[in-house]
C-alpha cells in the first residue's frame, strides 16, 4: 500500500512537534512512575486539544514554541495532518492510561505506556511519525 499522510494544509513547526513529543515522553515516565491519573488525564486533555479542537490552546504545544523560541532553533514547516490524525491516536492511549491508573492497572498502565512512549519517542528523536504509517490502513477501514 502506498504511504499515504493526511493532508490538510495547514502547516506547523516540525522542531515544535519534536518538542512536544518529547514533553509526551517525560509525562508518560512521570505518570508510570507515580501512577498518576492527573498525569495521564492532563495528556489526554492536551491529546484532544490538538487532535479534536483547537491546536493552539495545546499547554504543551505553548511549551513547545517557547522551547523552540528560546533555543532559536530554525522553524521546518510540514502538514499538520498527520500530527493531528496522531494526536488522536494519543487521546485514545492516554483516555486509557487514566482509566488504568485509576483502576490501579499496572499490567495495562506498562503496555499503554510503553506504547505512547516507543511511538512519541520515535517522533521526537526521529521525526518519524507513526501516525502517517498507520493512516492508510485507517483510510482503507473506513471506506468499507
Amino acid at each position: 500500500m502506498a504511504h499515504i499522510c493526511p493532508i490538510d494544509g495547514t502547516r506547523i513547526n516540525e522542531p515544535t512537534v519534536r518538542v512536544v513529543a518529547l514533553l509526551v515522553v517525560i509525562l508518560t515516565i512521570l505518570g508510570i512512575v507515580f501512577n498518576s491519573p492527573v498525569i495521564f488525564f492532563v495528556l489526554a486533555i492536551d491529546f484532544f486539544t490538538r487532535g479534536f479542537y483547537d491546536k493552539k490552546l495545546s499547554f504543551l504545544r505553548s511549551v513547545g514554541i517557547g522551547i523552540t523560541d528560546a533555543f532559536d532553533i530554525k522553524p521546518k514547516l510540514i502538514d499538520a495532518g498527520g500530527k493531528k490524525f496522531s494526536a488522536k491516536i494519543g487521546f485514545v492511549i492516554t483516555a486509557l492510561l487514566t482509566v488504568s491508573a485509576i483502576f490501579e492497572c499496572q499490567s495495562a498502565i506498562s503496555a499503554l505506556g510503553g506504547i505512547l512512549i516507543f511511538f512519541a519517542t520515535l517522533e521526537s528523536a526521529f521525526a518519524y511519525c507513526v501516525g502517517c504509517k498507520i493512516y492508510p490502513f485507517y483510510l482503507k477501514l473506513s471506506s468499507k
